[in-house]
């Protein structure tokens, strides 16, 4: 189960929103997608503490801390292995920031369901 099940959905001291479209591209040894979120991070500190993880299927990816930077275009990159990027699995990307009770809190969460267009993987996003 991912750590996001355990957090509150609170919102945290600074804000994100997309800040384009996600696109997904084949590796060059086809043995993984890789997967670019683009985002804006509004009014971080750089002393908060974030990061992200991606969630296909039952497979939850790592934590990986999060540089803030206010007004500088963010990339959340995802490497996920190919046998994972099946049709109609839910692919989940949550961003994580510390709450001023010290824990990590769910700060933005987006949804897609997986489609194949051909040899090309695509990402449709889900009604939230």
């Amino acid at each position: 189960m991912p750590l996001s099940a355990f957090l509150s959905r609170e919102a945290a001291i600074f804000k994100v929103e997309e800040n384009g479209s996600e696109s997904c591209d084949l590796s060059t040894n086809s043995s993984f997608v890789l997967v670019r979120v683009p985002l804006r991070i509004d009014a971080a500190d750089e002393k908060d503490d974030a990061a992200f993880h991606y969630s296909i299927g039952p497979f939850c990816g790592r934590d990986t801390p999060l540089a803030l930077e206010e007004d500088v275009p963010t990339i959340l990159r995802c490497r996920v292995p190919l046998e994972l990027f099946r049709a109609r699995e839910r692919f989940v990307v949550e961003v994580l920031g510390q709450g001023a009770t010290g824990t990590m809190k769910v700060v933005w969460v987006k949804r897609w369901t997986v489609v194949w267009q051909g040899r090309t993987p695509v990402l449709e996003p889900l009604a939230e």
